[in-house]
């Protein structure tokens, strides 16, 4: 019977990782199988943020005077797991641009 001899210094043998349990995937999958590519456009029904569902969202940012660029900076950032009250703020920050009806002089005496 021949004897296996250990791994030379400096060999790493081949280990069999277990998948994390940091990151859980949703019940429904990852949110790019969530969203379906339907002929309302690039947003869909479907998605579903702390604030409420991204269409009512969308709708309250374009009556508050937001544009498409900052809408979509907006939504980006929802789905990075930004609060939208924060994410309204850091997009106002980057684009120089506030909206003229937005909420963020409520508050101030």
């Amino acid at each position: 019977m021949m004897e296996e001899s250990p791994p030379a210094r400096g060999i790493t043998m081949a280990r069999s990782r277990q998948p994390s349990d940091r990151f859980l995937t949703p019940p429904d999958g990852p949110p790019s199988a969530r969203r379906t590519s339907s002929t309302r456009g690039p947003w869909s029904a479907t998605e579903l943020f702390a604030e409420g569902q991204w269409q009512a969202i969308r709708v309250a940012l374009e009556q508050e005077g937001w544009s498409a660029s900052q809408i979509e900076r907006v939504h980006d950032h929802l789905r990075q797991g930004w609060p939208l009250s924060m994410a309204k703020r850091n997009v106002a920050a980057l684009t120089r641009q506030c909206p003229l009806r937005s909420r963020s002089a409520e508050g101030r005496g």
